[in-house]
């Protein structure tokens, strides 16, 4: 492995050879890969001061922005490890991923100093930068500041393809959130990888619309186009309408865009008063998809080229894409192939390779693969054997296409966002004791992927509403976990051991059979209750 593919010679090398190209452009500001280069290093200096070295971790909690950007890639340039934080989460979700990351500097978004302030206690010895806005946080620094008093000299730091570079949480089995640390030498093998596939064209422009706190929207493409120097139009957050202003104003030709925003897009009633034609490749990933969502994107966005991923953040994320036109497009659910560095099996239990046609576990080896969980020996050890990614997806290989099949275990993917069963059971009843037994499971949806249903048993003498049960849960849950339906039933169907069988509950959602009983006036199930 090349010992210096780190992503503070990305930034340094585009710098040099591009310098007066356009880097970044956002809300009406447009910086050079020189002028780029220069803020990310007085980030590096700002976090220098306050005290950040090799090593140490710096989180950020905000939306989409050129700081943002620059905050991972200062960290980066001086040896310090990005976290990201998720905005959505509840603020009690927060204050984990800050502390349990060992977090030094928290940088936070003006707009989100309330939450922070609802939880300051739990942060104590955490240093709090600002950006974006005024300063209202007891004790908390202004980014800007520190920022405008600061060397754009390069840092001296001495860095390799090994060391680590984020921590971004994804939840575990056990619902608690987990680090999940990638290396220097993980971020730009993954981007090279792609440029492999899908190099871009010298009048490339990329939009940057999907969250940062995902990898979805702080790497794969992005880290490709600043290989290549080209211009990166980042979005605050995504909207559909303010997606097409930004692509016809750019003429941006390359997107990310997931399967849930795609489709609002693709929904979007002024869609075809925008000029949008510039717009030539779009990359969207899940797991499970229809013909039809890649069909009608590349006829409505009339699309040179559309490309489906399926990754996950251990991996960097990209583990196999699929391009779809001609025969591809009669293959629904198929993964396509492995990029070229990553080697894909399909093993049985004892991870043995199963035979093409028969369901296994997809593990991947490469050098995208994540250097572990932080703190987390025991979930390591269960992930990583014998130098592969236990992924716990189950597929399937026929005629050399690789086919998603489900997940081994209860995670549910709804509208880009993975929530976990346990987690949101155990959130679910902490917000409401007039629960006797909740089991939540994820139940196909045309919109979300996934839609999040909880399945609840009431104890005697209950009247709890779906209503007030999610109402409950909001401070114990992010948005995207709350349930957009709930079922109420006498009993959940168990087996032997008392564990209950989410087959045969999945069966009783899907019938209709898993209606209210116990609680009439919960109504019928409560639709989209959750979203926001």
């Amino acid at each position: 492995m090349v010992d210096n593919l780190t992503i503070g010679h990305v930034i340094r090398r585009a710098a040099a050879q591009y310098p007066q190209r356009r880097a970044v452009i956002y809300e009406g500001r447009t910086y050079t890969y020189a002028e780029y280069n220069r803020r990310v290093n007085r980030a590096a200096h700002a976090l220098t001061g306050l005290g950040i070295g090799f090593g140490d971790h710096v989180a950020i909690l905000g939306r989409n922005s050129v700081e943002y950007l620059e905050l991972c890639h200062s960290s980066a340039k001086i040896g310090a490890v990005f976290g990201t934080v998720n905005w959505r989460l509840a603020p009690k979700e927060i204050s984990f991923i800050v502390t349990d990351s060992d977090s030094k500097v928290l940088v936070i978004e003006a707009g989100f100093q309330d939450t922070v302030a609802s939880v300051i206690d739990d942060l104590a010895g955490v240093t709090l930068v600002v950006f974006d806005g005024a300063v209202t946080l007891p004790g908390a620094l202004s980014y800007e500041d520190l920022v405008a008093v600061s060397s754009d000299a390069e840092p001296k730091a001495e860095l390799d393809s090994s060391d680590e570079a984020l921590i971004m949480y994804t939840s575990g089995t056990t619902g608690l959130p987990k680090g999940a640390v990638l290396t220097h030498g993980n971020i730009c093998w993954d981007a090279i990888s792609y440029l492999t596939y899908a190099p871009p064209m010298p009048y490339d422009c990329l939009l940057v619309g999907m969250p940062m706190n995902h990898v979805s929207g702080l790497h794969i493409q992005t880290t490709s186009f600043l290989i290549r120097g080209l211009p990166l139009v980042i979005m605050r957050q995504w909207d559909p309408a303010d997606a097409c202003r930004l692509i016809e104003q750019h003429r941006v030709t390359v997107a990310t865009i997931l399967v849930t925003p795609l489709q609002q897009l693709l929904e979007l009633p002024e869609l075809c008063s925008h000029d949008l034609s510039s717009l030539r490749l779009v990359l969207s990933a899940a797991a499970k998809y229809t013909r039809d969502l890649p069909i009608n994107a590349m006829h409505a966005l009339s699309l040179e080229r559309f490309l489906f991923a399926y990754g996950l953040t251990e991996a960097a994320p990209l583990v196999t894409i699929t391009e779809f036109s001609g025969e591809a497009l009669a293959r629904e659910n198929t993964l396509g192939f492995p990029l070229w560095y990553n080697d894909v099996r399909i093993v049985d239990e004892l991870d043995q390779d199963v035979p093409d046609g028969r369901i296994g576990e997809l593990i991947v080896r490469g050098p995208n693969v994540f250097k572990g969980y932080y703190k987390r020996p025991e979930a390591n050890a269960e992930v990583l054997r014998r130098g592969w990614l236990h992924t716990g997806d189950l597929a399937y290989y026929s005629d050399n296409h690789l086919f998603f099949v489900d997940r081994k275990k209860d995670m549910i993917k709804s509208g880009g966002e993975n929530v976990y069963s346990l987690e949101v059971e155990m959130g679910l009843l902490a917000a409401n004791p007039q629960l006797a037994e909740v089991s939540v499971i994820g139940v196909p949806d045309d919109r979300w992927g996934e839609a999040v249903n909880a399945v609840v048993v009431l104890r005697p003498g209950s009247r709890l509403t779906a209503e007030q049960l999610i109402a409950n849960a909001r401070s114990h849950l992010a948005g995207y976990k709350l349930p957009k339906r709930v079922h109420f039933v006498d009993e959940l169907p168990k087996n032997v051991s008392g564990k209950v069988v989410k087959t045969r509950l999945r069966d009783l959602v899907a019938t209709g059979r898993a209606e209210p009983a116990a609680s009439p006036a919960a109504g019928a199930p409560l639709e989209d209750a959750g979203r926001g």
